[in-house]
C-alpha cells in the first residue's frame, strides 16, 4: 500500500499537477517517433525486412526503449529527490526506486494504449502473444529497480554519475535496433549487439506484438538477460546496504 500511494503521489506531482505535463507524457514520445519516421522512413521504405509497416517496427521498439531511458533518468535521482524522508526512522528508503518504476509504468500504460491503436490502424490485430508483454515489462522493471538501487545510492556521493547515465542512455539508443534492423549485419556483430540487455526487451516487444513469437524460443538470450539482472541486483543491493547508513548525512549536508 505504501508503494502504491507513493507511486500515485509521484505520478500526480510530475504530471497531473502540471497542466501541460500530462499532455507531454503522450506527445513527447509520439513526436520523436514521427521525426524518426520522417527522417529514416525513406531509407527502409514503407516496410522493414520483417514485412510490417515501418512506423509499426519503429514504435514497437521505441516504446520499450523510452520506458527504459525515462525511468533510468528519474530513478537515478529518486533518493535525492526524497531527501526529506531520509531522517524518518521508520521509512524504508529501499522502496523509492520501486516507487519510481511504478510511476513510470503508469505512463508506459498510456503509451502502450496509443501503440495498440497504431497497430490496429495498420491491420495488426490482438493475439494471445500480446499478453507476453507482461513478462517483458516485469523483466525490464526488475532490471530498472536493480539499477535504481545502484545509481541512486551512488548519486548522493558522486553526482557525476547522472552524466555517466546520460551518456549510457544515448549510446544504448544507437546500439539497440530501434529504427534499424540487424539482419544485414555480420553474425559476429549481431552477437556483440545482443550483449546489450535492452535488445532482449526491445526485440521481445516486437516479437510479442507483431511476430507472435514466444520468449522461450530464445533460451540463450533469456538466460543471459536474467544472469545480467542478477549481477546488477547483487551489485545494487550491496552498494545500497553499504551506503544506506550515510544517506541522511550526505543528503542534508
Amino acid at each position: 500500500m505504501l508503494i502504491l500511494n507513493l507511486s500515485l503521489r509521484d505520478f500526480e506531482k510530475k504530471y497531473i499537477s502540471n497542466f501541460f505535463g500530462f499532455v507531454w507524457v503522450i506527445l513527447d514520445p509520439l513526436a520523436f517517433v514521427v521525426i524518426l519516421y520522417l527522417v529514416f522512413g525513406s531509407r527502409y521504405g514503407s516496410t522493414n525486412p520483417e514485412a510490417v509497416p515501418f512506423v509499426v517496427y519503429l514504435i514497437t521498439g521505441y516504446i520499450a526503449y523510452d520506458f527504459f531511458s525515462q525511468t533510468l533518468r528519474s530513478i537515478t535521482f529518486c533518493i535525492s529527490d526524497h531527501s526529506f524522508l531520509l531522517k524518518k526512522v521508520n521509512f524504508r528508503v529501499a522502496v523509492l526506486p520501486i516507487v519510481t518504476v511504478f510511476s513510470h509504468l503508469m505512463v508506459h500504460g498510456i503509451v502502450l494504449v496509443i501503440c495498440f491503436v497504431i497497430l490496429l490502424v495498420n491491420h495488426i490485430y490482438p493475439q494471445l502473444f500480446w499478453f507476453q508483454l507482461i513478462y517483458y515489462i516485469v523483466a525490464l522493471s526488475v532490471l530498472m529497480i536493480s539499477l535504481g538501487w545502484l545509481t541512486s545510492s551512488i548519486f548522493l556521493f558522486f553526482p557525476d554519475i547522472s552524466n555517466i547515465v546520460g551518456i549510457i542512455i544515448q549510446a544504448m539508443f544507437f546500439l539497440t535496433p530501434i529504427f534499424w534492423n540487424m539482419q544485414g549485419l555480420p553474425l559476429s556483430n549481431q552477437l556483440i549487439l545482443k550483449l546489450n540487455p535492452i535488445f532482449y526487451i526491445v526485440n521481445g516487444y516486437r516479437e510479442s506484438l507483431t511476430n507472435h513469437q514466444g520468449f522461450w524460443t530464445h533460451p540463450v538470450l533469456t538466460l543471459y538477460f536474467w544472469t545480467f539482472c542478477l549481477i546488477v541486483l547483487v551489485a545494487g543491493v550491496t552498494v545500497f546496504k553499504k551506503l544506506r547508513p550515510h544517506f541522511a548525512d550526505v543528503a542534508t549536508s
